[in-house]
């Protein structure tokens, strides 16, 4: 019965926030606000970073919220969101470390570093042999860093659609240049 009125209470507090009742989101953020910042904290160490993950949290939530099912407490699908940020967070800080300098090469050469114009032109013939599809989405992703909601948002798919189609880019790339050979 406590699930009932948990659940009943969710939908009606979903329901206002999506008529746009100020009070209602009002009520929602500080509830949840406090607690995710210490969840997040927990997981990132910086401060700064956990406010930023916080607010894409709402954010993220915001945008989803007319695709809640209520299959699950909505504080659970909060954490969920939570989660996906902090993952895509640690997938950024690592990512702009490996790949500014060698994109998407799964095995790194030493004197391929020191030689960016070598591997430049070994970049571009890669794309040239790559779906072109592929290569937008890794332009995106790579050079003009656009995060994984923006692309989303340009190519009108979904997060999920996205991650996954810049999953399968990456996996083509990796590919082309192993069988390049050069």
């Amino acid at each position: 019965m406590v699930i009932e009125i948990e659940h009943m209470e969710d939908k009606e507090l979903v329901r206002r926030i999506l008529r746009g009742e100020k009070l209602a989101f009002e009520r929602f953020y500080m509830a949840h606000k406090q607690v995710l910042w210490q969840f997040v904290v927990a997981k990132v160490a910086a401060e700064e970073d956990a406010e930023e993950i916080v607010q894409d949290i709402f954010l993220a939530c915001l945008d989803s919220l007319p695709l809640y099912s209520f299959r699950s407490s909505l504080k659970t699908y909060l954490y969920s969101i939570a989660r996906h940020e902090v993952a895509d967070y640690w997938r950024r800080k690592y990512a702009k470390r490996v790949l500014k300098v060698v994109p998407l090469i799964g095995e790194h050469v030493a004197d391929e570093l020191y030689n960016t114009e070598e591997l430049s032109q070994k970049i571009d013939y890669v794309y040239a042999r790559l779906d072109r599809e592929y290569v937008c989405i890794l332009v995106m992703k790579y050079e003009e860093g656009l995060s994984v909601k923006m692309i989303a948002k340009k190519l009108r798919l979904t997060v999920k659609a996205t991650e996954s189609k810049l999953w399968r880019a990456r996996q083509a790339f990796q590919v082309a240049y192993a069988e390049s050979g050069i």
